[in-house]
């Protein structure tokens, strides 16, 4: 059967059992509990106690729904300073799961026969043109997949105080297409307001009033906004009363919470700037455990057809491991298969997650974001308890065969991951992001990245899962080597690498010109009041390659000073610092410096050997010098710190 064929026969499939989900009615979404909810309340105190233990996060809400109802409950305070209590009214930031809201708008334009899911997207952009490459377009499919073959963006995330439009911005910050459509996933902002941009292209009005006009006003969600706050936005973009009951960020500073600027995401809204209360929340699940439909008259945001597709994987490559289907991350859960979204903001973290099978969803934001993912732990429990999932009963996993052992082996090594800027000059923000994977005898994996180090099981060919809704996928070549891995909720794949594409090449070049450079102090130090044989070719040739030693010092110290501005402060903080930093550009121009010093004292080579004078030692020092300020030049420039462009806004 062809691909067609068999996307057909999936929506048929789907489309039956929906419309038996659908067959459920409800009078509003705070009507009575079902069985599902029942003793939820007790539960998810004794959670919430456990989770927010000395104030921290300061406060969280929740929303449980079925079909026939909803529970909804906060705790402890919307913001840590005035005391302000937490509830289900107050609105919380919802970060990604904003992107929820695209995709239903995406379908509905589809249920209305607007918008193919196959079309190249050009078809439906007024002034966006996404430039060809690969000899494959980019559809809605691979948007909705995160599957577009973009590589990530960052200045969209500095265009609050610029003046230009959604449009604009988006022209302004289009990615670069860097792999084939379908390929590889890579979570893309941009693509999701891409998206957004189309619904609004092809309907022709904003986004935001789309949404306002064709799904919160139907649903009766009067407590949702879509921009950002007046507080950060410097003017009202919402219903200021709606912005007033907005929850503070916090972060944790000296033990104790410390309330944050809200994060400004304008004019790029779309993708993560939603905020809603936990009653609004349990209308939005509501709606998708009704399968598409609302309230009590049989109204429907979406056909039962187009909502089966929007819960169909448009690439059904790894069916054992997590994925997009149509935008949603789909899962499992205590032996559920699940779809939701989850979102983080600065002093943000949410999950949304939706259990057909036990017509539930489950709603869980905080805001204080260090540490553990409170609300992905919070929505777990939730679905366990309901599901009668006792965590603790797994016992040990069953020992592998010999094909699932081999397999581990064949996928131990290093890999980076796609979701990155491949072009430009902050490709340095994944140094050190590299995936380490190592095959133990029983066929599990350890992977350990960015500080975080997690077993997985086998519990197919080429998949692994952990106890929590993470697994990993193998991809195979045509050989049948691992060349690829996907990861972190199906969010991300991750390339196998080699050491001269790994963060290994540049730190080892800049270690060994640091070195050499050291030596070569030493060595004019030691020199000092001696009486040393060399011409005056030599003495020039010394002096340059104190030069070069110097040069590297001062790259070495600036970029230090780089790392230390990036890692250490928040989104908002570098908006209110302004991109690109004063710390990254004056690294970028000291990488030059380098570089330039470093080719110039290899050149210098050849009249080191021929007329400087030197002992054979001192120009074996400067052989070894060159080869290294060389290989230090190769690490620049594969990680794009020179010959390559840095964002502006």
């Amino acid at each position: 059967m062809n691909k067609l064929g068999e996307g057909f026969l999936r929506a048929a499939l789907c489309a039956t059992v929906l419309a038996v989900m659908a067959a459920f009615s409800a009078a509003s979404a705070q009507g009575d509990v079902g069985a599902p909810l029942a003793g939820i309340e007790s539960y998810l105190d004794g959670i919430a106690a456990a989770q927010m233990g000395d104030d921290y996060p300061p406060g969280m809400t929740v929303a449980v729904a079925t079909p026939e109802g909803a529970f909804v409950k906060s705790y402890g305070v919307a913001d840590f300073d005035t005391g302000e209590p937490a509830t289900p009214d107050t609105l919380f930031r919802i970060a990604s799961v904003s992107k929820t809201f695209i995709w239903v708008s995406v379908m509905m334009l589809y249920d209305e026969g607007k918008i193919d899911l196959d079309a190249d997207v050009n078809t439906y952009l007024k002034n966006i043109r996404i430039p060809e490459a690969f000899g494959a377009p980019v559809t809605m499919n691979d948007l909705m997949a995160h599957r577009a073959g973009f590589e990530d963006t960052l200045g969209d995330f500095f265009e609050s105080r610029s003046g230009r439009t959604y449009e604009e911005a988006m022209i302004r910050h289009m990615p670069k297409r860097v792999a084939p459509p379908g390929l590889r996933s890579s979570y893309s902002n941009w693509g999701s307001d891409l998206a957004a941009q189309i619904v609004a292209d092809v309907s022709g009005v904003p986004y935001d009033e789309f949404v306002r006009t064709r799904i919160l006003t139907p649903l009766g969600m009067d407590s949702t906004t879509m921009r950002d706050p007046a507080s950060i936005a410097g003017k009202p973009l919402n219903d200021p009363a709606l912005d007033a009951r907005m929850a503070k960020p916090h972060k944790l500073e000296g033990g104790a919470p410390k309330v944050l600027a809200q994060d400004a995401i304008e004019p790029t809204y779309a993708a993560g700037a939603f905020a809603m209360s936990a009653r609004d929340m349990a209308k939005w699940m509501q709606m998708f455990l009704r399968g598409g439909a609302y309230g009590d008259r049989g109204a429907r945001l979406l056909s039962p057809q187009a909502f089966a597709i929007m819960r169909t994987r448009a690439f059904p490559d790894r069916p054992n491991a997590p994925d997009f289907a149509h935008g949603f991350m789909e899962t499992e859960m205590a032996g559920y298969t699940t779809f939701g979204h989850g979102g983080t903001l600065t002093g943000f973290i949410a999950d949304m997650t939706i259990v057909p099978s036990l017509h539930t969803g489950v709603f869980v934001v905080v805001n204080g974001a260090e540490g553990t993912r409170v609300s992905d732990a919070v929505s777990l429990a939730v679905v366990e308890k309901i599901a009668g999932a006792d965590p603790y009963s797994q016992g040990e996993p069953e020992q592998a065969d010999a094909a699932l052992i081999a397999a581990a082996q064949d996928a131990a090594g290093i890999y980076l991951g796609d979701r990155r800027l491949f072009s430009k000059f902050e490709k340095i923000a994944s140094l050190g992001g590299e995936m380490t994977i190592v095959a133990h005898d029983d066929g599990s994996l350890t992977a350990s990245t960015e500080g975080s180090v997690k077993r997985y099981f086998p519990i197919a060919p080429d998949t692994w899962t952990d106890r929590a809704r993470d697994r990993l996928h193998a991809y195979r070549g045509k050989d049948g080597k691992v060349i690829r891995i996907s990861a972190r909720m199906g969010t991300n794949t991750f390339e196998r690498i080699g050491f001269f594409q790994s963060s290994g090449v540049l730190f080892t070049g800049l270690c060994a010109a640091a070195f050499f450079s050291l030596t070569a102090f030493l060595g004019a130090w030691r020199r000092q009041g001696r009486r040393i044989r060399e011409t005056g070719a030599g003495l020039a040739l010394s002096i340059g390659q104190i030069a070069v030693a110097l040069s590297w010092f001062a790259f070495l110290g600036i970029f230090v000073w780089a790392l230390m501005v990036l890692s250490g402060a928040s989104l908002t903080d570098l908006v209110e610092i302004g991109w690109p930093p004063s710390a990254l550009v004056a690294a970028q121009v000291a990488a030059y410096a380098a570089a330039a010093a470093a080719l110039a004292n290899a050149a210098a080579s050849v009249p080191v050997w021929t007329a400087s004078g030197w002992s054979v030692w001192r120009k074996a020092h400067h052989a070894l010098f060159a080869a290294a300020g060389l290989f230090a030049v190769y690490g620049l420039w594969e990680w794009r710190i020179i010959l390559a462009p840095m964002t502006t806004t």
